[in-house]
């Protein structure tokens, strides 16, 4: 829960990847965009989003990825790692060594806070 809200909230790629719309245009929710428009799913805007997170959206909450608490319009609006045919090829091991290193980390060591807020932006 952690993790995935660290991610949620510190998007490694927080301005979306840019794609080309093919040959014949695409239609994307409802809008039609023609062939060469360049578009990009933007993490920081969706993972950051009241509409979709809450009113608490840019608050740290790791409790929001119980089961209890994680609807299916936040599953699927969780791309860290963007999304579809070209989202990361290393997410798996990414995940994997995130888990390991933050486990790692804190069994060995004590930490002290020193910086109360950590500002992050679109792009």
């Amino acid at each position: 829960m952690v993790i995935k809200e660290t991610l949620r909230i510190h998007s490694t790629s927080s301005m979306g990847l840019p794609r080309e719309v093919p040959a014949n245009g695409a239609q994307v929710h409802g809008r039609f965009f023609p062939a060469g428009s360049v578009l990009s799913v933007p993490a920081y805007t969706i993972h950051h989003s009241k509409e979709i997170w809450g009113a608490d959206a840019d608050e740290y909450k790791p409790e929001r990825w119980t089961k209890e608490n994680l609807t299916d319009r936040q599953k699927n609006a969780f791309i860290p790692f963007s999304y579809g045919p070209r989202a990361c090829v290393g997410r798996n091991v990414a995940e994997m060594e995130l888990a390991l290193t933050v486990a790692t980390v804190f069994r060995r060591y004590e930490f002290k806070l020193y910086q109360y807020d950590l500002l992050t932006r679109e792009g």
